[in-house]
């Protein structure tokens, strides 16, 4: 299912290496922002809203940035390719610059845009003084508009992952120091993961297909699909079956849930692992929200991997990587 309110524009050209460097900040400093406010382990402090409107208005600024660098680089010939020394606009230029049916559908509407465009006049320092209330709900709404200026540019900016991957690492490294997280080991592993990911050789299935939307297996990003590459119907235990191919080591899955909204739906999430598609053997299950899920286990041969909602539920994820 397409998300309502939203069009997406399937037709931009390639980003230049600088766009794809502020779309990659953009979206790196908006998914801290959602770790901030909305935790998978409790923080060592309060005041992570605070920390997440903050976070966010800094991914405001860089979608933004991207949207104007990627409006410049359309408009030069190609004889001017050649990369000039990067200009830093402020937040107010930007926000200027831009068409203003762009921030209201990234806003829902031109009274809300005007509500975000007085909240990121704001500092850090504000945004900690503010009520524990407004704080939660500045965090989700700046997270969500920042969300929304950066889909267009997703469906370009995906084919071009590993290299804002390597040039992002550095970034991501402080970030996370800054925020205490500990996560520097976990994201290197997790970079290395990705040379030995068994899911791009892998064909699936899901158990429906809503007709509006689906990417074709055994791709896990397509240009009609920039938010989800399946969504099922709303099935008893909406499910996707992986297909390896052959017998196989599995130790580990990690799941990306659907990018631009209802995280809730894909939970309780179960992964299961068979070799002949009868017998099934449960090996991970988590309960509640997430953005991304690491599920490690004893190491299983199977030729299957099935993962499933366990109620009735629409089932949509952004991407699944098997690990052996």
């Amino acid at each position: 299912m397409v998300w309502r309110g939203q069009e997406r524009d399937t037709s931009l050209p390639p980003l230049s290496d600088r766009c794809s460097v502020l779309v990659g900040r953009a979206q790196l400093a908006n998914v801290l922002a959602e770790r901030a406010f909305r935790p998978s382990d409790a923080l060592p402090f309060p005041g992570g809203d605070a920390v997440g409107c903050e976070l966010a208005r800094e991914a405001t600024y860089w979608a933004l940035s991207a949207l104007r660098e990627h409006s410049l680089a359309g408009a030069q010939s190609p004889a001017a390719d050649s990369p000039a020394a990067p200009v830093l606009t402020a937040l107010p230029t930007l926000w200027s610059e831009t068409p203003p049916e762009v921030l209201d559908r990234a806003a829902e509407g031109s009274e809300p845009a005007q509500r975000v465009r007085d909240e990121l006049d704001k500092s850090f320092a504000d945004f900690a003084e503010l009520s524990p209330e407004r704080q939660a709900a500045t965090a989700k709404r700046l997270h969500a508009f920042a969300a929304r200026l950066i889909a267009p540019l997703a469906v370009a900016q995906r084919a071009q992952e590993r290299v804002w991957v390597a040039r992002a690492q550095a970034v991501l490294l402080v970030a996370v120091l800054l925020l205490g997280l500990g996560l520097v080991g976990k994201s290197i592993k997790a970079r290395h993961d990705l040379t030995r990911d068994l899911a791009p050789s892998a064909s699936w299935t899901a158990s429906s297909l809503y007709p509006e939307c689906a990417c074709k297996s055994p791709a896990q990003s397509c240009e009609e699909c920039p938010n989800f590459f399946f969504h099922t119907l709303e099935d008893a235990q909406p499910s996707v079956v992986f297909d390896l191919h052959s017998e196989q080591a599995v130790s580990a899955v990690v799941i990306d849930n659907r990018l631009d909204c209802c995280f809730e739906r894909a939970t309780p999430l179960v992964v299961q692992v068979s070799s002949d598609q009868k017998s099934w053997k449960t090996v991970a299950k988590h309960e509640g929200e997430f953005t991304t899920w690491r599920a490690d286990f004893p190491s299983e041969r199977a030729r299957w991997v099935k993962i499933y909602v366990a109620r009735k539920e629409f089932l949509h994820l952004s991407r699944v990587r098997i690990l052996p």
